[in-house]
């Protein structure tokens, strides 16, 4: 799949999107889902909007392959809302753990589904840009992008409901299961 950054690649498993790559080379473990894929057409098209900025949150049923503790973590990194950014203390203190903050970073790094589960707004405790999966260049035109429209841009659709919103499985309300 082609899009404004660049080239990524969408992994979707039984549960729901398993994997989305945004730097090539991309990991062979998982075969890359068929453009003819529902699930594939509905992650292209919500990536098309959030890219025109027309979307800012995504409503797709999500399975990535973590530990409870990284799942915890993806699951705070939903609730961060568009256009702001958290700190790695600031998460691991969300998730019951404070002091974890370079364990949250390591939960960050792997994360396979990048820009759904918003790592890229994660930042370093003094604001500054931190590793992203994507690249550094790439972390800061998407939080410059965001904050542009946090400031007003117009947003032609509604962002979901929260029980819309990326989740865990095909039909869980909440995440971290």
């Amino acid at each position: 799949m082609e899009l404004p950054w660049g080239p990524a690649r969408v992994v979707i498993g039984p549960q729901g999107l398993v994997a989305l790559d945004l730097r090539p080379p991309f990991d062979a473990e998982y075969p890359t889902a068929r453009a003819s894929d529902p699930m594939h057409r509905t992650v292209h098209t919500q990536l098309r909007a959030y890219a025109r900025r027309r979307l800012t949150s995504f409503s797709l049923p999500i399975d990535p392959p973590g530990t409870p503790f990284q799942r915890a973590v993806w699951a705070a990194l939903l609730e961060i809302p568009y256009g702001e950014t958290r700190t790695y203390g600031q998460i691991a203190a969300a998730i019951g753990h404070p002091g974890a903050a370079r364990a949250v970073g390591m939960a960050c790094r792997t994360n396979p589904i990048g820009l759904i589960i918003p790592c890229h707004r994660v930042v370093g405790a003094d604001g500054a840009l931190t590793g992203y999966a994507g690249g550094l260049d790439l972390k800061a035109r998407l939080l410059k992008k965001e904050k542009g429209i946090a400031v007003g841009t117009l947003i032609t659709e509604r962002p979901p409901h929260r029980s819309e919103r990326a989740q865990f499985g095909h039909s869980a309300p909440t995440l971290g299961d």
